[in-house]
């Protein structure tokens, strides 16, 4: 089974920075560390009510396993926890996706 990570983004490249925003973040990059290969899209609920819990859901038939992001909320916290989601919390606003994919390779 591939292992797939899901990183929240504010832009379309892998040179873009992480987006600390979950639900609201700008793009979704989906990282397939089996095959060493990701995609970007744009988040398609940025602008709905209750993003973050809609993205969850979203990601979850997408077979994502790890959520690399800033901040999560209260009902989005609850839900991952509930459903077995890893959440990655990186306080780091300057980092580009390139060296989280790096990171993530190193393991």
């Amino acid at each position: 089974m591939d292992k797939i990570f899901a990183i929240s983004s504010a832009g379309k490249t892998e040179k873009s920075f992480l987006d600390l925003r979950f639900g609201k973040c700008e793009n979704i990059v989906f990282y397939n560390a089996t095959q060493d290969s990701f995609s970007i899209i744009e988040n398609p609920y940025k602008n709905s009510d209750h993003s973050g819990i809609k993205l969850v859901k979203f990601l979850q038939n997408e077979k994502v396993s790890t959520i690399i992001t800033g901040e999560v909320g209260p009902m989005v916290s609850n839900l991952l926890e509930k459903e077995k989601l890893q959440l990655v919390l990186l306080d780091e606003e300057r980092i580009k996706i390139e060296e989280i994919i790096s990171r993530i390779q190193k393991k």
